[in-house]
């Protein structure tokens, strides 16, 4: 994974004179995260996940930290950040936007039945709080898209295989996207390592960074392809059917959302190799993670439509 941002010994002194967290003794990269450069800290006091936030700017920060807020009066299972002696969550720099949580132990699960139950019951959750005015509509979807397709024409990149595939995706599923569904808030990009387990325990649900308030399908979607594949990214239906019984437990799914969900779960892949594709071969080109946005394409490829 990239890391965009790396941090002197200068940078860390004068990151911590803002928080009561002790003295450092060590700092440590975190492999992982697309969009964030992540810090094993350990200091004094403790043990902490020190967080660069590379890809969002100010206002979206803001925004980020006011979910969370709102989550902690529901009792969420996710991480919250630890607070500056100014009581702000968020630290604004000239060079870093900086976000500090307690480091919980645990790790990225295998997919099975017993990981996506719980998943589907915290994605249950969060669809049953009442949402947060302002917030976004999805920011990787459409909105995204059609400014990218503009953008690539006359560049090497407008006979690319993968902008010829998101392009006839894109006519049959653009269409579907304009049907109305229930909305409410989502949380985006839910996949396996966006999740903390320890062995088959969940103990959050992490990285809220693309919050928003829209069609919920997108975030059941997003679920299903980020949670319910073999690291082969073949489709494991126990999986996919755990998941959407502990989540239809606590919020029923209507009739028109079971109909779109095919739409929305090939959505969601072609979301997420969008994403990928743009930001390692335009915006941060990256040789070993050029292709990673091949890996939706084949788990789009492999799903089977369950209906409970």
């Amino acid at each position: 994974m990239p890391q965009y941002t790396t941090l002197s010994t200068e940078d860390l002194v004068h990151i911590l004179k803002h928080y009561e967290i002790g003295r450092p003794i060590r700092l440590e990269d975190i492999n992982g995260g697309y969009g964030n450069s992540n810090f094993k800290l350990t200091t004094t006091e403790g043990t902490f996940l020190l967080k660069i936030c590379d890809e969002k700017n100010v206002d979206q920060l803001k925004m980020q930290v006011q979910l969370l807020d709102h989550l902690q009066q529901y009792e969420y299972p996710t991480v919250y950040p630890i607070l500056q002696k100014n009581h702000e969550a968020l630290l604004i720099t000239d060079i870093f936007h900086v976000m500090i949580y307690p480091f919980l132990n645990g790790g990225t699960p295998q997919p099975s039945k017993q990981v996506s139950t719980q998943i589907g019951a915290a994605l249950g959750k969060l669809h049953s709080i009442p949402p947060l005015p302002d917030l976004p509509c999805f920011p990787m979807g459409i909105t995204e898209i059609i400014p990218f397709l503009e953008e690539v024409k006359g560049t090497q990149f407008s006979g690319h295989p993968f902008v010829i595939w998101l392009k006839s995706e894109l006519e049959w599923i653009e269409p579907e996207l304009d049907k109305p569904l229930p909305t409410g808030p989502l949380h985006g990009d839910l996949f396996l390592d966006n999740t903390l387990f320890d062995g088959d325990n969940m103990v959050a649900i992490l990285d809220f960074e693309e919050v928003c308030f829209d069609k919920m399908m997108i975030d059941v979607g997003m679920a299903i392809i980020g949670s319910c594949y073999t690291v082969q990214h073949q489709l494991d239906p126990l999986s996919v059917c755990g998941f959407l019984e502990t989540y239809n437990a606590i919020r029923l799914m209507t009739d028109e959302e079971w109909d779109s969900l095919d739409c929305y779960v090939h959505y969601a892949a072609l979301c997420i190799a969008f994403w990928r594709f743009r930001q390692f071969n335009l915006r941060h080109p990256d040789e070993s993670s050029a292709d990673k946005y091949f890996e939706m394409i084949v788990r789009s490829a492999n799903w089977q439509s369950i209906r409970l």
